[in-house]
């Protein structure tokens, strides 16, 4: 072939080149919906109602499956969901497929899914971006109605602090992101490299993705068995190995690298874990006395990404240095700390009101719903909730009962005031362990009176008639607007 062919050929393979790329970038853009949201969040501290709907914008794209890809935060609670397609006037109804609020990711639905159809789904990428790498940020953020496209580069990556207990990597870019851009991609190389869920307000041009790997792991949560479990953990809390006097305490020599366990959260697995114990490689990878290791070239994060990037029930192999001896055990993994205070397990709050006292389990959702004032004040005075706030159950369905909303006032409670969010210990001389066995409790007895104690006794104790509680109880509901006494799911229990 001579120079001028071989020149033409490659000019012709430029030509081409140029005419594909841009094409694909357009089918990505048309893949890219802006998401309309009638939010009405539960009320934690007025149980019995919703929060007036708000009204919010963000960003999805349209992924394998006909799903759309999102953030939980900006369609959970939604009583309404709207999807507006690139360049298009229709807003098509939507429903939510699968919502995680602990990794802030959610699929949905359009009802019709035809009026989708032409629009190409854009494919997760298959490896964490290098740093530096550019990424195109897409989305819908607030001060227009087009599209916008940001350009910034993949800065950091790390494994952070979600939501609920929950750690997993996100990807650290610099790109304007602003309120509206959230669910929308991050895109390299025509896949989404993550999506859009938060940005750094103290910092200019700094945003978070969640990267693709997050977000096929919560695919496959849910598509393996129509649940989400969540991601695995083993629950041990440990320390770096930075300090010569530990070291020299465990007697490890300079080979020697990894954290040691303080503490072992699971009775479970105490035999194969302990305190003291040194873990130095978890599945076969080595950990740095940082408790680092290494995940790609130049990116290293917390040990505790091996554990979570596994599939729920899963076990993990780990390299233990016990008493001067080498160890290798495989240790089961668990999704979900059993502490007393666990997620919502229904879309509204449990509650029980009894004679303008209004009684409800304390969840995740409460505590981050609560003002940090509030809890800076309450752990201030070695209130029972901050001090209680991570232990763990005893029993699988022991809990902390609060009286979550103001004293109703009625002549019932005339003279009766405590503390908000003060937790409920006994009724008459019975322990209250949880919510159900405290309207056993209350519903089994036969005195004249019956007794509320709070708080060890740092709270005056509330004495009731329930003669007099049946009496009012329907007219104090009727004052305050309550539809019923408790809540469904308590219902079977009352009256």
């Amino acid at each position: 072939m001579s120079v001028y062919s071989r020149n033409c050929l490659a000019t012709a393979l430029l030509a081409a080149l140029l005419l594909v790329c841009p094409a694909r970038a357009d089918e990505v853009r048309r893949s890219v919906v802006k998401i309309f949201s009638s939010k009405s969040p539960p009320n934690m501290f007025r149980p019995w109602e919703i929060t007036p709907p708000s009204e919010v914008t963000g960003s999805g794209v349209i992924i394998e499956g006909g799903r759309i890809l999102t953030n939980a935060h900006v369609v959970s609670y939604a009583q309404q969901i709207y999807v507006q397609p690139y360049e298009s006037s229709d807003k098509l109804d939507a429903a939510v497929e699968f919502l995680s609020q602990q990794c802030d990711l959610a699929t949905l639905r359009v009802d019709d899914p035809d009026e989708i159809e032409d629009r190409k789904p854009v494919p997760l990428a298959r490896e964490l971006p290098q740093l530096k790498t550019e990424v195109n940020v897409l989305g819908y953020p607030v001060g227009g109605d087009t599209l916008s496209v940001t350009e910034g580069v993949v800065s950091r990556i790390e494994w952070a602090p979600y939501n609920f207990d929950t750690h997993a990597l996100r990807i650290q870019v610099d790109a304007a992101i602003n309120a509206g851009n959230s669910g929308g991609p991050g895109i390299v190389n025509d896949s989404i490299t993550g999506i859009v869920f938060s940005r750094f307000r103290e910092g200019e041009s700094i945003g978070y993705l969640i990267p693709a790997e997050v977000i096929r792991h919560f695919l496959e949560d849910w598509t393996s068995d129509g649940k989400y479990d969540g991601f695995p953990k083993i629950d041990v809390s440990g320390a770096t190995l930075e300090n010569p006097s530990m070291r020299k305490y465990l007697k490890l020599g300079k080979e020697h690298t990894g954290i040691v366990i303080h503490r072992v959260n699971r009775p479970e697995i105490s035999e194969l874990v302990k305190p003291w114990d040194v873990i130095m490689a978890c599945d076969g990878v080595d950990i740095d006395n940082l408790g680092m290791v290494p995940i790609a070239e130049g990116i290293r994060v917390n040990q505790g990404y091996l554990i979570s990037r596994k599939a729920p029930g899963s076990s993990v192999k780990l390299s233990i240095l016990r008493d001067g001896r080498t160890l290798e055990v495989e240790v089961p993994t668990i999704t979900r700390r059993n502490t007393l205070v666990q997620k919502m397990t229904t879309d509204r709050p449990t509650y029980f009101v009894y004679g303008g006292l209004v009684f409800s389990p304390v969840t995740s959702e409460m505590v981050l719903s609560t003002p940090s004032g509030l809890f800076g004040a309450l752990g201030a005075r070695g209130r029972l909730l901050t001090r209680r706030i991570a232990e763990y159950r005893e029993q699988p369905d022991d809990e902390i009962v609060v009286v979550c909303s103001p004293i109703l006032p009625h002549k019932l409670t005339k003279g009766y005031g405590i503390t908000p969010l003060s937790v409920v210990t006994h009724v008459n001389d019975q322990p209250v362990r949880n919510l159900r066995q405290m309207i056993r409790l209350i519903k089994a007895n036969t005195d004249q009176f019956i007794i509320f104690r709070f708080e060890d006794e740092q709270e005056e104790k509330i004495v009731l008639e329930p003669q007099q509680v049946a009496k009012y109880q329907d007219r104090i509901l009727r004052n305050y607007n309550i539809p019923a006494p408790c809540s469904p799911d308590v219902g079977d229990l009352w009256p």
